[in-house]
């Protein structure tokens, strides 16, 4: 699997924005690029393919900013991965030679484990995984 820097950024703007998901507000790109890190020029791309692919949405004005679409326990980063770059979970080429079949199963099993483990990561537990814990 290759995970470019297109994909980590997107990656954790969603992330952010789940952070800060209740259903009506928005978040302005200025304080994913501050709390995130990522540049604005960069974000902006990002967050109009993620607004075309159906992720997230955006309002215009003094008060605008992005928002998920749906609740971030029903976002998988798969889902994120497949709408930026599906080819990140890799192609795998036709098996040749006596061990082709043999090696293409093992890539195969693979991919599909990193598709598994995305599936199941939401942008609701990454966001949770990121929260301080207090301990009294």
């Amino acid at each position: 699997m290759r995970i470019s820097q297109k994909l980590d950024y997107a990656s954790r703007a969603v992330v952010h924005l789940a952070k800060k998901h209740d259903g009506q507000s928005v978040t302005s790109a200025d304080d994913i690029v501050e709390s995130e890190g990522i540049p604005s020029s960069f974000l902006a791309q990002i967050l109009h393919e993620l607004k075309r692919t159906g992720v997230v949405t955006s309002r215009r004005g003094k008060t605008g900013g992005w928002k998920l679409i749906e609740p971030p326990a029903d976002i998988s980063l798969l889902r994120i991965v497949e709408a930026l770059e599906p080819e990140a979970l890799g192609q795998i080429p036709e098996p040749t030679g006596e061990s082709g079949v043999a090696v293409k199963n093992l890539w195969e099993s693979v991919r599909e484990s990193s598709r598994q483990i995305l599936a199941q990561n939401t942008l609701e537990t990454l966001a949770a995984e990121d929260e301080p814990m207090f301990y009294i």
